[in-house]
This record gives C-alpha cells, sequence and structure tokens, in this order.
C-alpha cells in the first residue's frame, strides 16, 4: 500500500489516503495544493490576533503568489499530461472564512480542467459557511468533495494555551453540519501529535473524540517549529519541546491499532520546507516510512489491530 506521498510501497498496514484514491477512481490521483491571500477569525481580529502559536505568515500553506485558476493550470501544464487525475486542494489559512464569492468562483474556473476530479477545502470548524456547502453539494455528483477541519486535539485547556480560540466540540457540530447538507462528503480531521505539555493519553483522548465524529479520514501531524512564530520564541526559551522520532513512531502506530480500517489515513507526518525548520530535524529525515515500516513488522502492528481483524493481510 502506498505511503502519504505514494514513493512508498512497502506493505499493507494502513489505509492510505493515495490508496483510496486510487481505488476510487481506478487511477493515480494527486492533490494541486494552491495558496491565497486569505485569514482567519484568529488573525483579523474578529477572535485573536496572530494566529495560532505554530503558525507562519502563510497559514499551512506557502505565500501567495497567483489566482488559483492560475496556479492549477501552471501546475498542470508543466506536467503535460492528459491521462493524470487532480484534486484542486485550497490548503492555506480558512478557505471558508470571509472567502465565499472567491473560492467558488475559483472552483468554478477551476473545473473547466478535465483533470480535475474533486475539490478539497480546509477550513477552521468555526468558519464553515452554508452557503459554500451549498454549492458543493450542487457538484457533488460531479466531483470528489473533501472538506478538512483542524481539530488538533480534544484538549480544551490545551487549545486555549495554543491560542486556537475555538472549543474541541466546535468540530463536531461542523462535521454534523457538513454532512447534513453533503451526506457524501469527505470529511478530514487534522490532529497535532505533541502539543505543549501533551502526553499518549492526550493523543488518545483525541483520537477517541476524532472517532466520535462523522469524519472519515484523518492527517496526522507531528509538531514542528517553524521560523518566526510563538512557538519558536516559546521553544528558544525552553518552553516548548518537540517529541523524538522514534517516540512519535510509537504514538502515531499504537493510535492507528485504535482506528477502524475503513477510515483513511490521509497523512502520518508532516512535510516542512528545511529553511524555515527550528525543530525537530527529524522532520527532514527520508528514512521516517522506512522507521516506521520497521517498527510495524517488529510489533506487528497495523491499522485497525485492537478490533481484531487483519484487513491488511500484513505480518
Amino acid at each position: 500500500m502506498n505511503f502519504h506521498d505514494g514513493s512508498e510501497t512497502m506493505s499493507n498496514f494502513y489505509n492510505s489516503y493515495s490508496q483510496f484514491l486510487k481505488e476510487k477512481f481506478n487511477a493515480n490521483v494527486y492533490k494541486i495544493s494552491l495558496t491565497s491571500n486569505g485569514t482567519c477569525p484568529n488573525r483579523d481580529g474578529i477572535l485573536g490576533t496572530g494566529g495560532c502559536i505554530y503558525c507562519s505568515n502563510s497559514g499551512s500553506g506557502r505565500i501567495y503568489t497567483k489566482p488559483a485558476y492560475e496556479q492549477v493550470k501552471d501546475f498542470i501544464e508543466c506536467r503535460n499530461g492528459n491521462k493524470i487525475r487532480y484534486i484542486a486542494y485550497f490548503q492555506s489559512f480558512s478557505n471558508m472564512y470571509k472567502n465565499r464569492e472567491s473560492i467558488i468562483e475559483s472552483m468554478e474556473r477551476i473545473s473547466k480542467f478535465s483533470q480535475i476530479v474533486g475539490f478539497s477545502i480546509a477550513t477552521r470548524p468555526d468558519t464553515i459557511d452554508e452557503n459554500i456547502l451549498n454549492y458543493l453539494k450542487s457538484i457533488s455528483k460531479r466531483y470528489f468533495i473533501q472538506i478538512e477541519m483542524g481539530l488538533e486535539t480534544a484538549n480544551n485547556f490545551t487549545l486555549e494555551k495554543i491560542n486556537r480560540k475555538i472549543k474541541a466540540e466546535k468540530y463536531i457540530s461542523a462535521a454534523k453540519n457538513i454532512r447534513k447538507i453533503i451526506p457524501e462528503c469527505h470529511i478530514v480531521c487534522h490532529v497535532i501529535l505533541g502539543l505543549l505539555e501533551e502526553q499518549f493519553d492526550d493523543f488518545d483522548n483525541t483520537i477517541e473524540f476524532y472517532l466520535r465524529s462523522e469524519s472519515d479520514g484523518i492527517k496526522f501531524h507531528h509538531l514542528y517549529v517553524h521560523k518566526n512564530t510563538k512557538l519558536n520564541e516559546m521553544f528558544n526559551e525552553g518552553k516548548a519541546r518537540v517529541m523524538g522520532e522514534w517516540e512519535y513512531i510509537e504514538s502515531v502506530m499504537k493510535l492507528l491499532e485504535k482506528i477502524p480500517p475503513e477510515k483513511v489515513i490521509h497523512r502520518i507526518k508532516s512535510s516542512m520546507v528545511p529553511q524555515y525548520l527550528v525543530a525537530p530535524l527529524w522532520t527532514m529525515d527520508r528514512n521516517f516510512y522506512e522507521k516506521l515500516f520497521t517498527y510495524a513488522k517488529r510489533y506487528k502492528s497495523y491499522q485497525g489491530k485492537m478490533y481484531g481483524n487483519n484487513n491488511f493481510n500484513c505480518w
């Protein structure tokens, strides 16, 4: 089974996003990550300023360059292939926040490309726009629709400490609202392992919380320190730590064992542009997935193990 980036094929021990897409479309499908000059209510003063302590000025994407349509056009043209299929992924900032006309117009233009088979929108749970949901519902028979929301952690005390300005329970209500309007929507839960003083019990509680939601998939993110962020200051002052690589591998594999095999694992770890990374340095380890495989094989670990049925026919 392919790993997150499709480059590893060592074993079937979790339900990867790449494999999910390949089975759904009977073809290789890739996401085109799109950036914008958007914002979020935790930056523009509605809820707060400065954003979450780990967030950079570019949100979760790169610095804004061109309109979304132009980004898709450039990406497809440089690949020079009509057989490859893509999902347009609105990644940076909260894409449903103060962005209704812009994002709908962008999707209308992007849909002109025959290679586009779906749309994925990342946003905060407290910025869900029903007008955008209704638009997505109107195109859901023609396109794969995915909405990714940041839960990060189920611990409200931690959410307060990272300046998230939102309660975990908002994720549940937002997911229910999405499911009500777009029953076929693929809902993805974004979680971060290693936030401040959190331990494995906190990670475990977050997974239990995720499993009670309306979500189809989960995206794991290890906490890393980005330059010029509040977290960078805290890390330099010894007020924040990052997980070790094997500590993270052990944690994520134990969590995978508790996740039902039908849930889709969108990502196992974060990626990062090297020049902006402060810590942990193993973020750039090219052998990470090899180490993950080694751990899984050694302990006969796989997604959904606690349910007793080895759907992956591994080990």
